[in-house]
């Protein structure tokens, strides 16, 4: 089946499901998905995005902006994920625990607003990955349409840029929760270090990186190409004093470069 067939059976699909609420982070696959339903079912498509201490706050206004460019009616909501003890243990199946939190309050909110369905925007190629949140998604009876429709991670992308989504070509994007080890206990305190020293190397003009939080020390990583830029000695600098500013003792740039999932690499983390 080519990816046009996949799009009809994503529209016959969102068609038949009337109302719909969405999952909503403004990455590439929760906005092609809200595009898709908002052209199909227009006020009876809602996307939500969640407001938590585990989501960098540039991602929000990123959503913000997505939502405006679908013309999709956006809400967020504030959810303290810190409150829970068994996500803050930061365990194996901490995404477990996050989706069936966060997914309870989006049942509740869809019921309490007369909505048919929550869908979040999961793949085929999410299945092929240690995804435990998936898990409390068919749990809550959580729908996927995507992976109904057989869409790939490609056909989304190609998809999107048809239809001159801009986030057809954006990086990939997780939650803060995943630059810790498993079992380090997650805090507010080096959640905000990790989301600020991104923050910074970001806009230094690297896109696509991630900062593993080990305690004292930051472990870099970005695209290859992209060492070049933080291998020049002024930005070295300014690196190694800001990230120092924010409390890394110890800064290190990974040479095998940005990969997801390289928490897993040695059974720590996803």
């Amino acid at each position: 089946m080519n990816k046009n067939d996949k799009l009809n059976k994503l529209q016959q699909e969102l068609n038949s499901m009337e109302s719909l609420i969405i999952a909503f982070s403004g990455g590439v696959d929760s906005s092609f998905l809200a595009s898709t339903a908002h052209e199909i079912l227009g006020n009876k498509a809602l996307a939500v995005t969640f407001l938590s201490e585990i989501i960098p706050r540039f991602e929000i206004q990123e959503a913000k902006k997505v939502a405006k460019e679908i013309g999709i009616e956006h809400k967020i909501i504030p959810v303290k994920l810190l409150d829970h003890k068994e996500f803050i243990k930061n365990s194996p199946q901490r995404c477990y625990f996050c989706k069936k939190i966060l997914f309870s309050v989006l049942k509740k909110k869809a019921e309490e607003m007369h909505f048919n369905y929550v869908a979040c925007g999961e793949n085929m190629d999410d299945q092929e990955s240690f995804r435990p949140g998936m898990r409390a998604c068919q749990e809550l009876g959580i729908s996927t349409p995507l992976i109904k429709a057989g869409l790939t991670k490609k056909d989304i992308r190609e998809l999107s840029r048809k239809k001159n989504l801009s986030t057809w070509d954006k990086p990939s994007m997780s939650c803060l929760a995943t630059r810790f080890p498993y079992h380090t206990p997650l805090t507010k305190q080096a959640l905000s270090m990790i989301e600020e020293s991104e923050d910074f190397i970001r806009s230094l003009g690297v896109k696509q990186l991630r900062v593993r939080h080990y305690g004292e020390t930051a472990r870099i990583e970005v695209m290859p190409d992209d060492m070049k830029i933080l291998i020049r000695e002024s930005i070295r600098k300014k690196i190694l004093n800001r990230l120092r500013q924010i409390g890394y003792i110890y800064i290190a740039l990974d040479l095998k470069g940005y990969r997801t999932g390289s928490m897993d690499e040695t059974g720590q983390n996803g």
